[in-house]
């Protein structure tokens, strides 16, 4: 009698409604952008120098390099950006250096200087002399081998061929300096061992100094 008393009662049972879905909440407000952080952007706002090099490792691989040189050295910003200036020779004299990727030479050794000397600039006997310096460069390849790249080079050099040098502009009074070159060097004269072709170009703002420009 008790068992199917519980039958009876079990099955007179039913389930209840299910209960109404809560509602979403609101999404919280977005928060203020935060001040942007602290970069060198001082020391990389006068141009940059590109570097490309092309040509075979010490160990046979041939390679390819490409690279913007943008940060002026922390100590010397004022040696390494200038334009000297002799209106009685018709002389320009540029001197620019900048480092690969941070602005201080104890940290970052890499670096490329381009000199530059214009006699007659804009005039049909202009003459063009470049000196470039590469220093502690390293040329990492896709097989993770590298070796460190250290050479200067001048145009007018024994075993410097094929050169041009073009879109040289200094404008006076905004102090822009531009200027493209493209050399090869045969295998004697660089320091890969094999022939290796340099290309360039230097987009900056030079200096000029204050006693330099008295004495002119």
């Amino acid at each position: 009698m008790l068992f199917c008393t519980l039958g009876i009662f079990c099955s007179s049972c039913e389930e209840g409604e299910n209960g109404l879905d809560g509602i979403d909440g609101i999404d919280g407000v977005n928060g203020s952008d935060g001040e942007n952080g602290v970069g060198f952007d001082e020391l990389s706002k006068f141009g940059a120098i590109t570097l490309n090099l092309e040509g075979t490792r010490p160990d046979g691989v041939p390679f390819t390099k490409t690279d913007v040189f943008k940060f002026i050295g922390v100590e010397d910003i004022d040696f390494e950006n200038t334009v000297f200036t002799d209106p009685d020779t018709s002389l320009l004299e540029f001197d620019t250096v900048r480092f690969l990727s941070t602005p201080d030479e104890e940290f970052q050794g890499s670096e490329v200087e381009v000199f530059a000397e214009v006699t007659n600039p804009g005039e049909q006997n202009q003459e063009i002399l470049i000196f470039i310096g590469i220093t502690d460069y390293a040329i990492i390849g896709d097989d993770l081998s590298f070796f460190r790249f250290d050479d200067s080079f001048e145009t007018d050099d024994t075993g410097v061929s094929n050169v041009s040098i073009t879109n040289f502009n200094f404008n006076n009074e905004t102090n822009a300096f531009t200027i493209s070159f493209s050399f090869d060097v045969d295998a004697a004269n660089n320091s890969t061992g094999n022939d290796l072709s340099v290309s360039g170009e230097v987009d900056v703002i030079v200096f000029e100094d204050i006693e330099d420009i008295g004495s002119n």
